[in-house]
């Protein structure tokens, strides 16, 4: 199949090849033409002319009249091979010079040919000359830019592949083994495993659906319902929501917030999710005993709320690439407070996007992560 591409791609461009050589040749003939046909049709008229002058000069002189005609005779036999040697060489040379032209012509579209084979047989480094004349630059250019997103995504997916296989094998490896230790009578089904296995296929279950949740908003597919929002509310509905599950880690949860109420033009619906996403990665690396706060305020035009945690913080290096997809900087943190989905961050990332703000982390004051987005306000 790819010998039968290639061959009709080599088809193609030797058949571009002899329409443009074709088409010059063309040019070439109606030149050459035109200036047989106007030779032929303005030179008796002059010789007519320049004779007739000499004839009532010289017309006293005797024979003029045969001297005349023989002259005439004599000047169209000299002009017809003139022009025709002259349209022989003319010819030659505009073929040799069209040839040159075809050649320069058709070898950014060969280049091209060349680099869009290479990437499409898995070399993706191949570029083009961006410094080539007038709009084969501007082609090489968009090629080129093309050709860099397909190498930036095909590393994207073997990335997320290879963090996907990573983020399902602890589960399913510690399935197995619950699963190989019941069947050699090791283990005992009772409530703890029960619990133990159930732990396992909820990790599973909330991996499978962030990872859906992740596409839709990444391909457009959430519909957002933008409205004047309360935030202060919401962040006081979303602390209340999880008070429980931090009390019993011992960890304290509070929310301040101005006692006026902050607006923002947002979907409540997911920015509750965000602040959810955010409260739970504090939840996940707050050690027993620490200290998660969530501050509501006003800043510009708009609207900042940080989730501040007194857990291990993010390092500098390391504060763009925790809103990736998977990403985890310490492949020990987190083995002792309970593993996330890897997508939260980037879900919260995406729909806080989406809404026209920003998210970040900084460090927190006395230590630890400070996360925070920020929301368009109603004025």
């Amino acid at each position: 199949m790819k010998g039968v591409r290639r061959g009709a791609t080599a088809r193609r461009a030797s058949g571009l090849m002899a329409r443009v050589f074709a088409a010059n040749l063309v040019v070439v003939a109606v030149a050459v033409v035109g200036a047989l046909l106007a030779g032929s049709a303005l030179s008796p008229i002059l010789l007519d002319r320049h004779m007739g002058m000499m004839g009532r000069t010289m017309a006293q002189m005797p024979g003029m009249s045969a001297m005349t005609a023989d002259l005439e005779a004599a000047y169209r036999t000299a002009l017809s091979q003139s022009l025709g040697w002259a349209a022989v060489v003319a010819t030659v040379a505009a073929a040799g010079v069209a040839w040159v032209v075809t050649l320069r012509l058709l070898a950014p579209l060969r280049a091209l040919q060349a680099a869009s084979t290479a990437i499409a047989a898995g070399r993706r480094g191949a570029r083009l000359d961006e410094d080539a004349p007038g709009e084969f630059g501007d082609v090489a250019a968009a090629f080129n830019g093309m050709a860099e997103a397909i190498e930036r995504g095909e590393s994207e997916r073997r990335r997320l592949v290879a963090d996907l296989a990573h983020e399902l094998r602890t589960p399913l490896s510690n399935l197995r083994g619950y699963v190989e230790a019941l069947e050699d009578g090791v283990f005992e089904f009772d409530d703890a495993t029960r619990a133990a296995l159930g732990r396992q296929v909820e990790r599973l279950e909330r991996l499978v659906a962030d990872l859906a949740t992740l596409h839709d908003v990444e391909a457009g597919q959430v519909s957002l319902e933008i409205a004047p929002t309360d935030v202060v509310a919401l962040a006081s509905a979303g602390v209340a929501a999880v008070q429980a599950r931090f009390a019993d880690k011992g960890i304290a949860l509070t929310c301040t917030a101005p006692p006026g109420g902050a607006c923002a033009l947002a979907d409540p619906v997911r920015v509750g999710q965000v602040l959810e996403n955010l409260l739970a990665n504090a939840l996940r690396h707050t050690p027993v005993g620490g200290t998660v706060a969530v501050a509501v305020r006003t800043a510009g035009e708009g609207v900042r709320v940080e989730v501040r945690d007194t857990g291990p913080g993010v390092p500098v290096r390391e504060r763009e690439a925790v809103f990736r997809r998977l990403y985890r900087g310490d492949p020990a943190r987190g083995a002792t407070v309970g593993v996330g989905s890897g997508v939260g961050l980037t879900i919260a990332k995406a729909l806080v996007e989406r809404q026209g703000g920003a998210i970040g982390v900084d460090e927190a004051p006395g230590g630890g992560a400070a996360f925070w987005f920020t929301l368009p306000g109603c004025g």
